[in-house]
């Protein structure tokens, strides 16, 4: 646990939590628009230190999803205190920790070191979940609908439910792959050459 990126992580869910606790006690947009900053940013430094120091380990890897869950799952819950939309919120929790934390965590069946490198397992899981836009996709398309579209919240209901069934499919995508005994194993450093 003792390297950069690890320390990041640590820092930018105990900031984070601290933010989205202070605008749920102050009622105030934004403290929470700076928890989930805070948590966004964070969680983009956090991987791309450890690419760029070789840092990169599969607890990192473990560690940074758990922290991910808490941190958007605090947001989350506060961000229903400004606008009312459970129904998509409820969606989106589901989806993002019953059904995708353990897709993410699949990967570590196969011996790479994280999610990123899934692409060599299944390009299309890969495509569809661990990409950057669609882990961008994953944790900003329906706090921005909301926010933007607040008087549409099937919009965001509709978004959440294609993302829900889209990991739901690929759950089941990568769970039926088999494990080969002669998967690349992805050395510590490869991302700066991926």
């Amino acid at each position: 646990m003792r390297n950069a990126a690890n320390a990041v992580t640590v820092l930018r869910t105990l900031a984070s939590l601290a933010l989205v606790t202070v605008a749920a006690v102050q009622h105030s947009w934004p403290w929470l628009l700076a928890a989930y900053l805070v948590y966004w940013i964070g969680d983009s430094a956090d991987g791309n230190i450890a690419r760029w120091r070789n840092q990169e380990t599969r607890f990192g890897a473990v560690f940074d999803v758990v922290c991910d869950r808490i941190n958007c799952v605090s947001c989350a819950l506060v961000f229903l205190q400004f606008v009312d939309a459970p129904w998509p919120i409820a969606v989106f929790l589901f989806q993002f920790v019953v059904v995708d934390l353990p897709l993410t965590l699949l990967p570590m069946r196969w011996p790479v070191l994280s999610p990123n490198y899934f692409h060599l397992i299944d390009p299309l899981a890969y495509t569809l979940n661990w990409h950057v836009v669609a882990k961008v996709t994953n944790t900003t398309l329906l706090i921005t609908l909301l926010v933007v579209l607040p008087d549409h919240q099937w919009v965001a209901l509709v978004a959440a439910s294609t993302v829900l069934v889209i990991k739901v499919w690929s759950l089941g995508r990568v769970l039926r792959l088999t494990v080969p005994k002669d998967t690349p194993h992805v050395p510590q450093g490869a991302a700066a050459r991926a």
